[in-house]
């Protein structure tokens, strides 16, 4: 009884704190300066935002971090490092006033101030990606603007979200513009690479996840539990070194499974870290992926390189995850890796660079509608620009590059 009691007055308490935001925005006049909040605080679509209006928006950059101290991906420093950008402590007193204040916001996974917002402010939802999984809680989220990197998720976000289609940016997500930022040698070698060798990264969803406050769920079994995956991730950790072929696992950083029992190499966020690398970047220097229902593969689309589908718990997902669509398996730019002979002959082809294996060999990725790259984040800025003048506002931005 206690535990309903104190459930209902926190959700008393924050529809109370959104009514109290939503007012306080429209009595408060903004001020010339932007916001950008992403979690974690090394996500790629906030890093690129900041990047790109620390180059273009016309007043301070003010970036809210968990950790203020955090520098962004070696290659960023030039434009992270700019006057113009601030860090703050995300939940500082500071940090609710700027947001309460700034004429221009960013978020990838909400914000203090992520209710419907005033025609005097400019809020953008960028989100964390686009893919089959099915969205939860976007009620609680709103914004002027949403980003989708994607022609057939565009529709579903716009849904979901309660977005207008002219106020929907179908222009890539940010973060796909480090697909082509260079790894220096030594960071290869600090994350255990081999220069010049084929690389294959698998980047499986979480299936059991820790979230903030140590808030725990699930959407299936661990994979590494799995007597299949087990088998399926020996074979291959064996043919990769019989092929010479550089495969690795990055599990979400959400995910609780360590897959250490896989055979395969593990790297985690703080590996990146420590080799000055953003996860983004290390995908862009890869040769294949292996993927599931996770967003990155929608992204990995963009670069036409081969794409596996490794998912032998796929009704799980779809019972106890939820997926936005019916046709997933029509939609899969590449081969479903069930069996330890497709999966050994799917790291075979990206050897031999077998062109039967690129996703342009599927009918399915014009349905998806993938944009093209790089320079996405300039591209968002330039609409965000065309958008504000439609509407008959001020310009926030400079000219970017053409």
């Amino acid at each position: 009884m206690k535990t309903k009691l104190k459930a209902r007055l926190l959700q008393w308490l924050a529809s109370a704190s959104r009514v109290a935001v939503w007012a306080l925005l429209r009595v408060i006049p903004p001020r010339k300066h932007a916001v950008v909040f992403g979690w974690p605080d090394n996500e790629g679509n906030s890093v690129e935002v900041v990047r790109g209006l620390s180059r273009r928006y016309r007043g301070q950059v003010y970036w809210l971090l968990q950790d203020p101290t955090y520098p962004g991906p070696a290659f960023a420093q030039k434009d992270l490092q700019s006057p113009r950008v601030v860090r703050v402590q995300k939940g500082s007193l500071k940090a609710l006033q700027l947001s309460l204040t700034a004429e221009f916001t960013v978020f990838t996974h909400g914000l203090y101030t992520a209710v419907t917002p005033p025609k005097n402010r400019l809020v953008v939802n960028v989100w964390h990606g686009d893919g089959p999984k099915k969205l939860y809680q976007t009620n609680l989220v709103r914004s002027t603007v949403l980003v989708s990197g994607s022609t057939l998720w565009s529709h579903y976000k716009a849904e979901v979200f309660s977005t207008d289609a002219d106020s929907l940016a179908v222009v890539g997500n940010p973060r796909s513009d480090q697909f082509w930022e260079a790894i220096p040698a030594s960071a290869i070698e600090r994350l255990g690479l081999a220069e010049g060798r084929p690389r294959v990264l698998w980047l499986p969803t979480y299936r059991e996840a820790m979230g903030p406050r140590a808030r725990r769920w699930s959407d299936g079994d661990q994979l590494s539990e799995s007597e299949k995956v087990d088998q399926l991730t020996h074979a291959m950790a064996d043919a990769a070194d019989e092929l010479q072929i550089d495969l690795v696992v990055k599990p979400h950083p959400l995910d609780v499974d360590n897959y250490q029992g896989t055979g395969l190499r593990v790297i985690r966020n703080e590996d990146l870290d420590a080799a000055e690398v953003s996860l983004y970047q290390l995908i862009g220097h890869t040769d294949g992926l292996i993927s599931d229902i996770s967003s990155v593969w929608v992204d990995y689309l963009m670069l036409n390189r081969p794409i596996g589908f490794l998912m032998p718990d796929l009704h799980e997902l779809i019972q106890r995850r939820g997926l936005n669509v019916d046709n997933l398996e029509e939609l899969l730019p590449g081969p479903r890796l069930d069996s330890v002979d497709s999966a050994v002959e799917f790291l075979r082809g990206i050897g031999t660079r077998h062109e039967g294996l690129l996703p342009s060999a599927y009918p399915c990725v014009s349905e998806i509608g993938v944009p093209s790259g790089p320079g996405i984040t300039d591209r968002l800025i330039d609409w965000l620009g065309e958008y504000q003048a439609k509407r008959g506002l001020e310009p926030l931005f400079d000219q970017g590059p053409h």
